[in-house]
C-alpha cells in the first residue's frame, strides 16, 4: 500500500482559525489579524470538544491509495462527505501476468503468516483467475464483463478528497482494532501524514478509545494499550515527516516507510520455499509507504 497526500490548504490551520474566530468578532475573516499559536490551539481544541463541525469543514485534503484491494475500496467509498475517483475496470485491462515478481493482487498478512504451503495455494488460485480473465479477453469478452472473474484482492488505486471533520471521523472508526486490517493500516498512515502538515487539527486524533476515551469495539478495551502505542508511533512518524518536509524543495513528495508499524515482512526461508514451489520468485512483503507533497 502506498498512501499519497497530494494537496491541502497551505497554512490551513491559521486560515481556518481566523475564519472561526471571526464568528465572534466585529470583523470578517478577511480583515482578522493572524491568530496567535495559543488561539489556533484553542479553537481546534474547542472544535473537537464542542463538536463544532463547521470549523473543521474548511480544511480539505486530497490523497490517493495505490496497490490496495477492491475489498478495501468497497469499504472506503462508503464515506460520502467526500469525493472519490477510482480506477475503472470497465475500461482498464488488468495485467494479470507476474512481471518482475510483483503480484497484481494483495496477499493479506494473515495468509502470509500461515507459511509457504498456504501462500502457494492462495497465489495459485489468484493466478488461475488471472489466466481465466486473459482467456475471456482473448475470446472477445469486454473488460467490463471479464472483470467478474477477478478476485476481490485485485490491486487498484483510488483518489479522494475529504475535509478535516470527515477525516477525524474516519480515523475514529478505522484506527480501531475492530476495523478490517487493510483500512486500519490506511487510517493510521493517514494519521501520520495529516499530523505532519496539520498537527494542531489532528493532535488528538486516534481511535475512539483515545479521541473520546470510549471503547466502541467488541474487545471491551482490551486492545487499548496496543492502539495507544500505535497512535503515538504515528505521531512520532508525523513529526519525522514534518522535519523532512521542511528540508525538501517545493512541489515534491517526501516519503517514509511504515512497513515496520503497519505492514508485514516475510522471512527469507518462507520466501525461498515459496519461490521453489511456484517455480519463480514473488514479492511477498506487505509494505506500507506514506508520501506527502511539499507545497
Amino acid at each position: 500500500m502506498k498512501v499519497y497526500i497530494m494537496g491541502y490548504l497551505k497554512d490551513s490551520e491559521k486560515l481556518t482559525a481566523s475564519i472561526a474566530w471571526s464568528s465572534i468578532s466585529l470583523f470578517p475573516s478577511s480583515e482578522m489579524t493572524v491568530p496567535s499559536d495559543k488561539e489556533i490551539e484553542r479553537i481546534f481544541r474547542l472544535s473537537r470538544e464542542m463538536k463544532l463541525s463547521s470549523v473543521l469543514d474548511f480544511p480539505f485534503y486530497i490523497f490517493s491509495f495505490k496497490d490496495v484491494s477492491r475489498s478495501f475500496t468497497h469499504q472506503w467509498v462508503r464515506y460520502r462527505i467526500a469525493a472519490h475517483v477510482q480506477q475503472s475496470l470497465r475500461f482498464v485491462k488488468v495485467d494479470t501476468e507476474i512481471e518482475g515478481g510483483k503480484p497484481w493482487f494483495v496477499i493479506p498478512p494473515s495468509v502470509l503468516k500461515q507459511g509457504a504451503e498456504t501462500i502457494v495455494k492462495y497465489v495459485r488460485t489468484q493466478l488461475e483467475m488471472g489466466r481465466m480473465y486473459r482467456e475471456l479477453l482473448k475470446k472477445g469478452i469486454p473488460p467490463e464483463d471479464a472483470r467478474f472473474i477477478l478476485p476481490m484482492g485485485v490491486k487498484t488505486h483510488i483518489s479522494s478528497v475529504m475535509n478535516a471533520e470527515e477525516l477525524l471521523h474516519v480515523i475514529d472508526q478505522r484506527a480501531c482494532f475492530d476495523a478490517q486490517w487493510e483500512i486500519r493500516s490506511a487510517a493510521y498512515a493517514l494519521l501520520a501524514g495529516l499530523y505532519s502538515i496539520s498537527p494542531r487539527i489532528f493532535k488528538h486524533a486516534g481511535p475512539y478509545c483515545m479521541s473520546e476515551k470510549t471503547c466502541r469495539g467488541k474487545s471491551k478495551g482490551s486492545c487499548y494499550k496496543l492502539a495507544e502505542k500505535l497512535t503515538r508511533k504515528m505521531f512520532e512518524k508525523g513529526e519525522e515527516l514534518r522535519d523532512l518536509l521542511k528540508d525538501s524543495d517545493k512541489d515534491e513528495y517526501v516519503g517514509i516507510d511504515l512497513t515496520g508499524e503497519l505492514g508485514y515482512i516475510v522471512s527469507r526461508d518462507v520466501k525461498e520455499k515459496v519461490a521453489r514451489l511456484l517455480g519463480f520468485p514473488l514479492e511477498l512483503d506487505y509494505r506500507v509507504e506514506l508520501y506527502v507533497r511539499k507545497l
